[in-house]
C-alpha cells in the first residue's frame, strides 16, 4: 500500500485469551507436559483447545508430542490439514491410527474449539461441541493413547515435532489449552466449547479437576494452572496476544507500523469496523 491508500478491515469481535504463531519458526515448548502424560499411561484422554487460523490452505502443527532422535518416530499430533482437523498417532511399532474431518471444519480468522476425546474404543473428534464424521485413513490400531508410548520427551503448541526436529509452524491463534488424562462425556466436551451451560455434579466435577493435567489459559502468563504445573516456553516470535478476535488479528497482520496512518473504527452488529488510510 502506498500514501493515501484506503482500506476497510471488517471482523467479529468474538474474543479468545491467546498465543500468537506467526508461521515462521514460532513455538511454545511443554516438554514436561509429554513427559507426565507418557508416566501417567493413560489409555483415555481429552485434548481440547480453541484455535483460529489465519488461512485455510496449509497444513500446520497445533498439538504435538514426540520424541527424540532414535525413537522411531513416535508422536502424537493434532493438525490443521487445510480446512479440516487430521489426529495422528504412531507408536514405535507403527502408525495405530490417521483420523481426519471431513467436512470442512474451519474457517480462516474464525474461532473453532477443537477436541479431541480418547475412549476405550477410539479417538473421536468434535467440533465446537459437536462429534463430527471422520475418515480412518489408518485404523491398525485405534486403542493407541499415552500408554502405549515408551519415549516421549517433546510436547509442542503450535508447531510438529518428529524425531527432534520441528516443521509445520502455525500461522494463527491458539486459545486456552486444556488436557485431561480421562475422555470427558458429550455432554462435558460441550460445556467446554461453550454451548451447554449446565454444571456437572459435584463428584464428578472433582473428578475431573484432579484429571485436569495441564491448562493454559494465556490470561497474561504461560504458567500452567493443571495438576502438571508446566510452564510453556516460548520460542521464535510466539507471544501471548490477549483477547484476541477476528477483527484484532485482522488489524494485527495487516502491517500497519506507521504513525501516520489514521483509523476509524465502528461498530456494525456483532462487528467492528475499521476504514484504515495508509499515512505518508
Amino acid at each position: 500500500m502506498t500514501a493515501g491508500d484506503v482500506e476497510v478491515i471488517k471482523g467479529t469481535i468474538n474474543s479468545h485469551l491467546a498465543a500468537s504463531f506467526d508461521g515462521t519458526d514460532d513455538e511454545l515448548q511443554i516438554n514436561a507436559a509429554a513427559v507426565a502424560a507418557q508416566t501417567a499411561a493413560s489409555s483415555t484422554g481429552t485434548i481440547a483447545f480453541w484455535f483460529m487460523p489465519d488461512n485455510i490452505t496449509g497444513t500446520y502443527g497445533l498439538i504435538a508430542f514426540g520424541a527424540a532422535v532414535g525413537a522411531a518416530s513416535e508422536t502424537l499430533l493434532i493438525q490443521q490439514a487445510v480446512n479440516d482437523i487430521r489426529v495422528y498417532g504412531r507408536t514405535q511399532a507403527a502408525a495405530g491410527f490417521d483420523i481426519i474431518t471431513t467436512a470442512a471444519a474451519l474457517e480462516a480468522r474464525t474461532w473453532v474449539h477443537v477436541c479431541v476425546v480418547k475412549t476405550e474404543v477410539r479417538p473421536n473428534i468434535y467440533i465446537n461441541g459437536s462429534l463430527v464424521t471422520m475418515t480412518d485413513t489408518v485404523s491398525t490400531d485405534l486403542t493407541d493413547w499415552f500408554a502405549e508410548f515408551a519415549n516421549l520427551d517433546e510436547g509442542r503448541i503450535g508447531c510438529r515435532t518428529l524425531n527432534g526436529a520441528e516443521d509445520q509452524f502455525l500461522l494463527g491463534v491458539m486459545g486456552p489449552t486444556k488436557l485431561w488424562n480421562v475422555a470427558l462425556t458429550a455432554t462435558e466436551v460441550a460445556r467446554e466449547a461453550g454451548i451447554d451451560s449446565s454444571s456437572n455434579e459435584t463428584a464428578q466435577q472433582t473428578i475431573l479437576d484432579a484429571a485436569l493435567q495441564n491448562y493454559w489459559g494465556w490470561d497474561g502468563v504461560l504458567t500452567d494452572a493443571g495438576t502438571g504445573a508446566d510452564t510453556a516456553v516460548v520460542v521464535g516470535h510466539a507471544y501471548l496476544s490477549g483477547w484476541t478476535s477476528e477483527w484484532s488479528r485482522l488489524i494485527e497482520t495487516r502491517g500497519y507500523t506507521n504513525a501516520a496512518d489514521q483509523f476509524n473504527t465502528f461498530r456494525d452488529g456483532p462487528q467492528y469496523v475499521t476504514i484504515a488510510i495508509q499515512g505518508a
